[in-house]
């Protein structure tokens, strides 16, 4: 039974490690990218940029409006539609269609239009930049993750070597060839080398942590990475760059430096809509409006009444004369589509307003604007000036790795000599513990920057090729 549930735990595990996927560094980039929340951020201004614009765009054309106006009035009020003086309630409503056409404004919407498509292609921009700010992020993760996992098994590996010498001396001492002293010796490299490895642990464990961050999982989730070959380390030191061909590159082709440019651009276009504000606005208009009132009545019925009048005379003599007259007998308010028809109205004009003094409010935006521009002008300048000190910097610091990185192979390969030799000695005993404990730590720790000065290495040379426009992948 307890056979059966072996087996089926192993199959079990061993389905789970076939089925799991291995996360490359472009996969993480490509995860990342599509988690990140301050990217979700930059796209929002970009939509938020590009809305602007076609707004601007519509500025070219009319508007329409429709204006509503219902009201009651009570008392003695004015007929709306007669102007005279009634004493009745009243309900009365004005209806308008109203429309404007912009003629001239001063080269408002042009400048506009012209100022928003900079700024769209700009917040463009800003977005790649933050997609490759955040590409470098997760290689520098991902690489220290690789970094820690190589530094966990250079410890494992020691912790097993001293393990083994324990072992080899306790056999030596029952057999009379080694003082018990030595034991103890080793007994506490051992310990250290344990917490060596606990060390390294805990450093790979914070390692996952920041990675898993960065990419947005679960700090449970069970990540899995691509690890270096052989043939991509031995490829990290092959290629060389130029300062000038790094910098021509770069400033035409990274993005913040070319947000900074169009920035620099729109603020020159916002300065315009600014001066702008000094030269005359002409507007055409349009009107059409109508109104009802539930006072304005139609007659629906009339009835002849007999009219005397008294003290006429006919040839001198007295005679009573009568008259039929028509009295109104009935009326209705006017239809409302009837009054509609009856009180239109419509209109055409133009509007000019010519400024001439607006409390000193023009001259302080254009003002402000020109103040605007001279400090875009100077964070282009400064975003050039910090690419030009980061590439150099870079192209230094990767020379720096390139002779760390091979004087660390060079103190390995003599601590590995030293050690082998310790070791021999030791087990023929003209050499003691202390000593095979000193050349073990020497080989454990030239080992440990050897993996350092790679990743460092690797990392760096990373950078440049950022810089040189390539794609971030090992």
């Amino acid at each position: 039974m307890k056979i059966k549930i072996t087996f089926c735990v192993l199959w079990i595990i061993g389905h789970s490690l076939c089925g799991q996927e291995t996360w490359s560094l472009k996969k993480c980039i490509q995860h990342a990218v599509e988690h990140n929340l301050s990217l979700k951020q930059s796209e929002l201004s970009v939509k938020s940029a590009a809305i602007n614009l076609k707004e601007s765009k519509f500025g070219r054309l009319p508007n329409l409006n429709v204006g509503i106006n219902p009201g009651v009035s009570f008392g003695r009020n004015i007929d709306p539609t007669t102007n005279s003086f009634i004493t009745e309630n009243i309900f009365s409503g004005n209806y308008s269609l109203s429309t404007n056409v912009p003629i001239y404004q001063g080269g408002l919407i042009n400048n506009t239009i012209k100022f928003n498509s900079k700024q769209v292609e700009a917040s463009k921009e800003d977005y790649q930049q933050s997609v490759n700010d955040i590409s470098l992020k997760v290689a520098n993760d991902f690489l220290t993750v690789l970094l820690s996992q190589e530094r966990l098994e250079i410890s494992k590996q020691n912790f097993e070597s001293v393990k083994q010498q324990l072992d080899q001396t306790t056999k030596l001492i029952k057999a009379g060839s080694k003082p018990e002293g030595d034991l103890l010796d080793l007994k506490s490299q051992l310990a250290k080398a344990e917490q060596t490895v606990v060390g390294a642990e805990n450093g790979l464990d914070l390692s996952w942590l920041q990675l898993k961050q960065t990419l947005r999982l679960d700090p449970s989730y069970n990540l899995v990475l691509e690890k270096l070959t052989d043939d991509q380390l031995r490829d990290i030191e092959q290629e060389s760059y130029t300062f000038e061909h790094l910098f021509s590159h770069a400033e035409k082709e990274q993005h913040g430096i070319k947000a900074a440019y169009l920035k620099w651009e729109a603020a020159k276009f916002n300065e315009k809509i600014a001066k702008g504000q000094y030269k005359p606005s002409i507007l055409a208009n349009g009107y059409l409006g109508s109104r009802y009132s539930d006072a304005a009545k139609q007659i629906t019925g009339y009835t002849l009444t007999n009219q005397v009048y008294p003290g006429t005379k006919i040839d001198g003599k007295s005679v009573v004369f009568e008259q039929l007259y028509p009295v109104v007998s009935g009326t209705e308010v006017i239809p409302f589509g009837k009054q509609f028809d009856q009180f239109l109205g419509y209109g055409i004009g133009l509007s000019i307003q010519i400024p001439i003094y607006n409390n000193f409010k023009v001259n302080a935006a254009v003002q402000r604007s020109k103040i605007q521009t001279e400090q875009s002008d100077i964070f282009y300048q400064v975003q050039k000036e910090n690419l030009s000190q980061q590439i150099a910097q870079s192209l230094a610091n990767v020379k720096a790795a390139v002779k760390e990185f091979e004087a660390a192979g060079r103190t390995v390969e003599f601590a590995t000599l030293s050690r082998n030799n310790t070791q021999r000695k030791f087990e023929i005993g003209s050499s003691s513990t202390l000593e095979l404990n000193l050349a073990q730590n020497a080989l454990q720790s030239a080992s440990l920057n050897l993996i350092i000065a790679k990743y460092d290495l690797l990392f760096k040379r990373k950078v440049l090729d950022f810089y040189a426009g390539k794609e971030l992948k090992l």
